[in-house]
């Protein structure tokens, strides 16, 4: 026999509020396939930003204030990826840009309030 179960929506906001301070990076290529490590940008004044998540509702949560990298080196960016630290650490997720952005070395990328949103279905 097999069958797919659900999480309780009890279960998900437990497990997405452990979410609410994390470091966020950018990557070059996708991590789940190139490694979390190997497709970090680096380079330039690049450095994981420190963002602060909503509490979790409607199995969802988001970013509550702006995020701004600066000085990055020449690069496309491709992934937002959450880390639990700023320096090593681990990977805890990935958001795929719908297309690379090519950046242009010494310029900034920005991601606004509620724009990064993690959701659990």
């Amino acid at each position: 026999m097999s069958a797919i179960g659900k999480f309780s929506d009890y279960r998900v906001t437990t497990w997405l509020n452990e979410l609410q301070t994390i470091w966020l990076g950018l990557a070059f290529d996708n991590p789940d396939i190139s490694g979390a490590y190997a497709s970090e940008v680096f380079g330039g004044s690049y450095t994981r930003q420190r963002i602060q998540m909503s509490l979790a509702a409607n199995r969802m949560l988001y970013n509550v204030s702006p995020i701004l990298f600066t000085g990055l080196p020449g690069t496309s960016i491709t992934h937002l990826v959450g880390w639990d630290s700023q320096y090593n650490g681990n990977y805890e997720f990935s958001v795929p840009l719908d297309d690379a952005l090519p950046i242009v070395a010494g310029s900034s990328f920005p991601v606004a309030a509620q724009q990064l949103v993690l959701s659990y279905s």
